[in-house]
């Protein structure tokens, strides 16, 4: 059935098919632009291969030549295994250890007796000790349950609590300690026996009084500290107010807005849980802050120890931890941080006796260190893992005791990361080589010709014959990727000291064995004997890596070497701005876009062009048509005139 009818057809001519056959020869030109589209999207992919091949290679490079990469790191293998694990630097000592671990680390970890799971536990307020870290929580009320999800919520981080239902009246709240050694051991203070009231605890042991030394501030001992940075003059003095026996009131001394003093002190020696207050005149302000600290002597060297201090209730203080054990103190500093002048009296040094709090119910596990020793030598330990202080650049996990005596522990060159690093660099490195060739390829099936053109618009076999080589053949900025590389691993660099590696052929690294064929070397793709690079990696590790970076200004960047100069090589294929092949693909994209605009305005041309020729047509089948009937016309009347003439 033809696509169009024309009223009056009279030609005889099959009027659709030409008008179809006049579109499509009107048309060849949205034929050529699309396959220009299909052309450019096909390079368009072609580069984003590329661009593909080549980060890959960079980041592969990037890992070698990176200050962490791993070349000839060290492990720890352990006879018997299992009793210690771990992890060495390439700074560690290599050699052997005897280690013996006498005892684990352990969770400190409590339980209650069994209570009735509805029994009502009143309300109040309870700590939880651990350590340094201390948790005040207040309780609203509830039974073992309530009190438990309270515990979970508010203690999180120093303890794990559990709930264990004994049967179906009875409930058992256990708590772990959340840090293993015997410093983290939990500790309780109960004042208001909510603790007591779930059967956790007993009541409060015994507690001796802390010990109070007054620190009298004298005029002649005090001198302002840091007078640089707080804007005060080297002679600056705070006011002294004498103390006034009528009254029973003691000496107080004023500092003013922003002022900072350090007075001396009889030596103390620091100790955790020990702390430095002062009482003060006016309670602080919101936002108003004041900073206690110490002088104390470490390697015969002043050190500073400061801290804004806790204010409640018109006293303020600074409390020490663990790292002050020990310490020599032999100054207080105080410094005004409000914008007021402040009057302070009372300075003491308070060293508080052993807490001992509330007694648990029971122990399931006691606090403990890890003890073990290091060649004969005992040490102590708060956890079994990530022991990181024992040994210079290694990394020691206590997994069990040891049975029958010290375990070997050895500690050894590891070339297996950096083996592995440089394998994948080379088959990154070939893939890109491997793809260059295939994408760049000439005259593959007996070659193109662009003349005697069938078509001036466009030639059939021009793009049979593109298909037929490669994509992105005659690019030079792709013969000059592959040149580059090539020239840069090939290429001599400065000796290591007390090496003679200076080429990546030194190590392993090559485009072929001795006796390879010649064309396989032009190749250029690069093959690695791994036993010489495992001996050149075991013999001077840091010579095979000086071989891909060296930083020959010690400014702590690498400069040149193999693997820094194929970087600089291929930043230009890779940068996502402004690179060579994001432009390329840029160009070839917006060609697209502007063929794809280009087709759709010649489509509607050819709407135009198709409605013409029909209506030339219809003219034509019409005045068909006409000369038609006026023949017949004539023809019918010339009959009948000639039959009468007959008569």
């Amino acid at each position: 059935m033809p696509a169009f009818s024309i009223p009056g057809l009279s030609s005889g001519q099959d009027t659709n098919q030409i008008v179809k056959k006049l579109v499509e020869l009107e048309a060849k030109p949205i034929r050529r632009l699309e396959k220009q589209n299909g052309f450019n999207q096909a390079q368009v992919k072609a580069w984003s291969d590329l661009k593909t091949l080549t980060t890959d290679l960079q980041n592969k490079t990037r890992e070698i030549i990176s200050f962490t990469a791993p070349f000839a790191t060290k492990s720890i293998v352990s006879d018997p295994e299992g009793v210690i694990t771990g992890d060495a630097a390439r700074s560690a000592n290599s050699g052997k250890r005897k280690i013996e671990v006498k005892e684990l680390a352990t969770f400190h970890q409590i339980s209650g007796d069994p209570i009735d799971s509805e029994r009502k536990i009143l309300a109040g307020t309870f700590k939880i000790i651990s350590g340094e870290i201390e948790k005040e929580i207040e309780f609203q009320g509830g039974t073992i349950r309530d009190l438990y999800l309270t515990i979970r919520t508010a203690a999180a981080g120093i303890v794990q609590p559990t709930l264990v239902k004994v049967d179906q009246d009875k409930t058992v709240l256990t708590l772990a300690a959340a840090q293993s050694g015997k410093d983290n051991q939990l500790k309780f203070d109960d004042p208001n026996g909510v603790l007591k009231g779930a059967s956790l605890v007993g009541g409060m042991l015994p507690q001796d009084p802390p010990q109070y030394f007054y620190l009298p501030w004298e005029s002649s001992q005090t001198n302002p500290f840091q007078p640089n940075k707080y804007g005060m003059s080297a002679t600056a003095k705070p006011i002294f107010i004498a103390a006034d026996p009528e009254k029973k009131e003691p000496s107080k001394i004023k500092l003013s807005s922003k002022q900072a003093f350090q007075f001396h002190m009889d030596a103390r020696e620091g100790k955790k849980g020990a702390r430095i207050e002062a009482t003060l005149s006016e309670p602080l302000e919101e936002g108003e802050t004041i900073s206690l600290g110490v002088l104390y002597d470490q390697d015969e060297q002043d050190k500073v120890f400061l801290e804004q201090a806790y204010h409640k209730e018109g006293k303020i203080r600074i409390t020490f931890k663990s790292n002050m054990d020990g310490k020599k103190i032999h100054k207080v500093i105080v410094i005004n941080q409000t914008g007021k002048e402040k009057e302070f009296s009372n300075f003491r040094f308070v060293l508080p006796s052993e807490f001992n709090g509330a007694k648990p119910a029971k122990t399931i596990v006691e606090a403990k260190d890890a003890v073990f020793t290091v060649d004969g030598i005992e040490i102590t330990r708060p956890k079994n893992e990530g022991l990181t202080d024992v040994l210079d650049g290694v990394l020691l996990n206590l997994n069990k005791k040891s049975e029958g005596g010290p375990a070997t522990v050895d500690i050894k060159v590891d070339s297996a990361k950096g083996i592995r690093m440089i394998k994948e660099f080379i088959e990154a490195y070939n893939n890109v080589l491997k793809y260059s060739k295939d994408a760049t390829a000439v005259n593959r099936e007996g070659g193109i010709s662009d003349s005697k053109l069938e078509d001036p618009d466009i030639a059939r076999s021009f793009w049979e014959g593109k298909t037929k080589t490669g994509i992105l053949a005659g690019e030079n900025s792709v013969i000059r990727l592959v040149a580059g590389m090539k020239t840069v691993t090939t290429s001599s660099f400065p000796a290591f000291p007390n090496s003679e590696i200076r080429t990546l052929s030194d190590v392993g690294i090559s485009t072929g064995e001795v006796g390879s064929k010649w064309a396989d070397i032009q190749e250029g793709l690069l093959s690695l004997d791994e036993a010489k690079l495992a001996a050149k990696l075991a013999e001077n590790p840091d010579a095979v890596r000086h071989l891909f970076a060296q930083d020959t200004n010690s400014d702590a960047r690498m400069d040149t070497g193999v693997g820094v100069n194929l970087v600089e090589h291929l930043k230009p294929y890779t940068q996502f701005a402004g690179g060579l092949v994001t432009s390329k693909i840029k160009l070839l994209e917006e060609q697209v876009s502007d063929n794809n605009k280009k087709i759709k305005n010649f489509e509607s041309h050819l709407m135009s062009y198709e409605k013409k020729l029909k209506e030339k047509f219809l003219y034509m089948e019409q005045g068909v048509g006409r000369n038609k009937a006026v023949g017949s016309y004539l023809n019918n009347n010339l009959s009948r005139g000639q039959g009468g003439d007959d008569k």
